[in-house]
């Protein structure tokens, strides 16, 4: 008996578990720069709604008003942006907009980031505190670095008032600062 209750159980998880276990399918844009070929790739993206969408092709323009939304239940703690160049580039700086700028009302529904943890290819590791602003913030690494890639995880939110959608309107890389 004890047996069959176990084989039960086992074949409810297992289903469940295999599910999860997913790999996440990146969903990518490429911009053509002075000094690279920029790509931005997110883990998920939510849902349109209307004619509003939220995928990364909002980093190509941050100053449209759009916002990249992450696609999870939840604050989607743990989504990344990740930045890849190529060729790898110097870069010390990122411009960071933080939220969905549409609106001051829709800003304030949606949640925004408070802490990101951001990573790179040659080896930086570090967790930032972003203010709660749709103004433009400077995020500085500890040092110029050459990264293939650079990761950007969303740590904690500022909670939005209607609901747990996070969105980020824009990360951009200072490339000219250490390029020129």
């Amino acid at each position: 008996m004890m047996v069959r209750i176990a084989v039960a159980l086992l074949a409810l998880i297992f289903p469940f578990a295999a599910a999860h276990a997913q790999p996440k399918k990146e969903q990518c844009v490429t911009q053509n720069n002075q000094f690279a070929e920029t790509q931005f790739c997110v883990d998920s993206v939510l849902d349109p709604e209307g004619e509003s969408r939220f995928g990364p092709g909002a980093f190509l323009d941050p100053d449209s008003g759009k916002a990249w939304c992450e696609g999870l239940v939840g604050y989607g703690i743990g989504e990344t942006v990740t930045i890849r160049f190529k060729p790898a580039v110097r870069v010390q700086e990122f411009t960071f907009l933080n939220g969905n700028p549409k609106s001051d009302v829709t800003y304030k529904n949606n949640s925004r980031v408070k802490q990101l943890r951001i990573q790179t290819s040659d080896g930086i590791g570090i967790l930032v505190t972003v203010p709660d602003t749709k103004e433009a913030h400077t995020i500085k690494l500890p040092r110029p670095v050459k990264p293939q890639w650079v990761r950007f995880s969303i740590a904690e939110v500022y909670p939005g008032e209607r609901g747990g959608d996070t969105c980020i309107a824009g990360i951009i890389p200072n490339l000219e600062q250490a390029n020129n």
